[in-house]
């Protein structure tokens, strides 16, 4: 096996630091990193994660986020988590996923001998443990995590909800875009910067081109194949990418 990642060695449930007992937070929401020394870790497998990338006995030592929330109680001003990346990308898990699908947060990995593994695929990384049926989702993926930081989903998304779209396929595909999209490509300074600046690389007005010429790059470059596992077909199909060709129209 190869090990990447933190060296945190058993699971462990150590004893509390007095200092971060009552609030691990600071004033702007950002976890302090020490506070996941506190939580008790263990080794587990994800089936979610290995079917999202291709790879097969993937083993995490992993934190219970559900702990975090439940000990905590940070819902009492926040109701997400925003988990910024090394790499430019932007991960959101509302504290009602956390909840809901028991997310970890994976502190260290083991990969099989011989995986082909992806400069971006760095602890910390979120994970959806076995047994939980989680819907296939990017923001399940998020990887290479540096910092989180609770937010309110109302202002975090404040900049791209003022614009009021009226359609119905704009409104489902804004929400594909959320899910999937925004990590990359951000919109309205909402969002990460890993991938291109969409509305200025295409127009998508009608007639222009840009829809079309924006889904067959899409194609071309997030297929099952791609060789840096950025395999965003899993999540969106041709119908759900319509739809955000129909929401990128509204936006710009």
């Amino acid at each position: 096996m190869i090990l990447m990642g933190l060296a945190l060695g058993c699971s462990h449930a150590p004893e509390e630091d007095s200092s971060l007992r009552d609030f691990p937070f600071s004033q702007e929401g950002r976890v302090h990193p020490q506070v996941f020394r506190l939580l008790y870790s263990e080794w587990i497998p994800s089936a979610y994660f290995d079917r999202g990338l291709g790879y097969k006995g993937s083993q995490f030592s992993a934190v219970a986020l559900t702990e975090l929330i439940r000990k905590y109680r940070p819902e009492e001003r926040w109701d997400a988590v925003l988990l910024e990346c090394r790499d430019d990308y932007q991960g959101l898990v509302s504290i009602d996923d956390i909840l809901q699908y028991d997310l970890r947060l994976g502190l260290n990995m083991k990969l099989a001998e011989g995986t082909e593994r992806p400069a971006w695929l760095e602890p910390m990384v979120v994970i959806v443990p076995d047994g939980k049926e989680a819907p296939r989702l990017e923001r399940f993926m998020t990887a290479n995590i540096r910092e989180l930081r609770f937010v309110r989903l109302s202002e975090y998304y404040a900049p791209l909800d003022a614009a009021g779209l009226k359609s119905m396929h704009a409104q489902r595909g804004g929400q594909v875009f959320k899910d999937n999209c925004l990590f990359c490509h951000s919109l309205k300074g909402v969002g990460g910067n890993k991938g291109t600046n969409l509305l200025d690389r295409y127009d998508f007005a009608k007639g222009a081109g840009g829809g079309p010429q924006f889904k067959k790059d899409f194609t071309a470059f997030h297929h099952k194949d791609n060789p840096d596992k950025q395999d965003m077909e899993q999540f969106v199909d041709e119908e759900t990418l319509r739809r955000i060709v129909v929401f990128l129209r509204d936006i710009q």
